[in-house]
């Protein structure tokens, strides 16, 4: 399968909306996003790919024009946390299984790895997300907390678990 793995442009700002939407609708009980709160507007998605900072790394995936994943990962705000960065990744399904989430998540961690400030990624994932609690295991993220509860679906609840990688 040939992809393009890319930085954002403004101009992408309309299919990375739709790519979330897809997601979103694909995997209601394993994904969290505010589009699924009250949607997402142009000016936002604008204003999120722009604000993007020197340690934070915005990553889109292109498939005959069309964007079909994301990465984000940004640098904590406060001077406490700046060693550290979190990250949120999504594939639509068709598109998974094919190394590119890996791909994705393995420049996030050179980029973490080169920068002078970054220590440590951190990432949530929903604890019925099983596959994906291993696949970030395979790429050296450890979980270091649990949220019991604290992520409600449609029919009950899930945990919310912190996983970690150290870059130094």
């Amino acid at each position: 399968m040939d992809y393009i793995i890319r930085k954002p442009e403004l101009e992408d700002a309309q299919q990375i909306i739709e790519h979330k939407e897809i997601v979103t609708e694909k995997y209601p009980d394993t994904l969290a996003t505010p589009i699924e709160d009250k949607g997402i507007s142009l000016e936002k998605q604008e204003n999120n790919i722009a604000s993007l900072k020197e340690e934070d790394l915005g990553l889109v995936v292109e498939v005959d024009g069309r964007i079909v994943g994301i990465l984000n990962l940004r640098q904590l705000d406060r001077k406490k946390f700046e060693h550290v960065c979190q990250f949120g990744v999504s594939l639509q399904p068709e598109f998974a299984g094919h190394g590119i989430g890996t791909e994705l998540i393995n420049r996030a961690i050179r980029h973490a790895e080169e920068s002078p400030v970054l220590e440590k990624i951190v990432l949530d994932v929903f604890a019925n997300n099983e596959g994906a609690i291993r696949f970030y295991e395979r790429l050296g993220f450890v979980q270091e907390g649990r949220q019991v509860d604290q992520v409600k679906l449609k029919d009950g609840y899930t945990d919310l678990i912190q996983m970690a990688r150290f870059v130094r």
